[in-house]
């Protein structure tokens, strides 16, 4: 059997098109928490223009275990699989037998990187003070019009599909789509 890896060792992928795939996350399906590629175990194959993900998803949150198995093409479209995991898994092990694999970042010499600007991130909503102001909805998500964490206010500032974004330093990720952004503290001179 093939040795499994945390999904986030075979990323970043480039297709051939150009298009990166850097990160990955699902909800889970017990307590709807982001849980990121980082707490996925399995097996990933890039194939021509498709990225093949088989793992078990394990969620920081409530520590539920769950299946993934999808397809992501080169658009950075997602597509699930409706086989069983351990199906879809010797499958893609069948089929990748003879193909080169990505390799494990853990086996890769890595020149020195910049660290990317990395926000906040909050998967439990109970974990902040929201605004009684509500500006709307997004995928079943009340939108306040402010969050209070740890002694900052963060005002929103946009909502995106899940991994279809970046996070930049001064911001917070809640629930895995809704983004909010530090409030500037007003200092007179």
């Amino acid at each position: 059997m093939a040795r499994q890896h945390t999904i986030s060792s075979y990323l970043p992928v480039t297709f051939p098109n150009g298009n990166r795939v850097r990160r990955f996350g699902k909800h889970c399906p017990h307590c709807h928490a982001m849980v990121g590629c980082e707490h996925m175990s399995g097996l990933a194959s890039l194939q021509q223009d498709k990225l093949f993900l088989a793992a078990q998803g394990s969620c920081p949150a409530c520590h539920h275990r769950f299946p993934v198995a999808c397809v992501i093409t080169d658009d950075k479209r997602v597509h699930r699989v409706m086989l069983p995991l351990w199906i879809y898994r010797l499958w893609l092990q069948m089929a990748t037998r003879n193909a080169p694999q990505l390799p494990a970042r853990e086996n890769w010499e890595v020149a020195e990187e910049v660290p990317q600007p990395v926000g906040i991130v909050v998967s439990d909503v109970n974990a902040v003070t929201r605004s009684t102001e509500i500006l709307g909805r997004f995928h079943d998500q009340t939108i306040s019009a402010w969050v209070e964490y740890e002694g900052r206010r963060f005002l929103f500032e946009r909502a995106a599909p899940p991994g279809q974004f970046t996070l930049g330093e001064q911001e917070l990720l809640l629930a895995g789509a809704l983004i909010y952004r530090q409030q500037e503290i007003a200092t007179t001179a």
